[in-house]
């Protein structure tokens, strides 16, 4: 089975955030996964990318980590392991499957 990695359709709606005149968002941390995968096309071969709405609950989470763990970005490895910095999920990407890295 491949990794999965789950990050944001975007932009987003979030109503929600008081005292402002945006109502159409990015996350940072998932943009930043985007374009880690922009200039790593590689990665995609060889993990699964799966871009799920801003709203919760989030029923493909749900099913795999439960209710509790809905933190997106969230790469899954082998149903057991979890990372959900961005860093972390694109500095691992990049030590197994080649490619560009996080600059230190």
């Amino acid at each position: 089975m491949k990794p999965i990695l789950f990050v944001l359709k975007m932009p987003f709606d979030d109503n929600s955030v008081p005292s402002t005149d945006n109502t159409s968002w990015f996350c940072s941390h998932c943009a930043l996964i985007e374009g880690a995968l922009a200039v790593n096309p590689d990665w995609n071969k060889h993990i699964e990318v799966r871009r799920i709405p801003f709203t919760k609950p989030r029923e493909q989470i749900i099913e795999l980590l439960g209710e509790e763990n809905q933190w997106l970005p969230v790469l899954i490895i082998n149903k057991t392991i979890t990372f959900t910095d961005p860093i972390e999920i694109t500095s691992y990407l990049a030590k197994t499957y080649g490619g560009a890295a996080p600059h230190p």
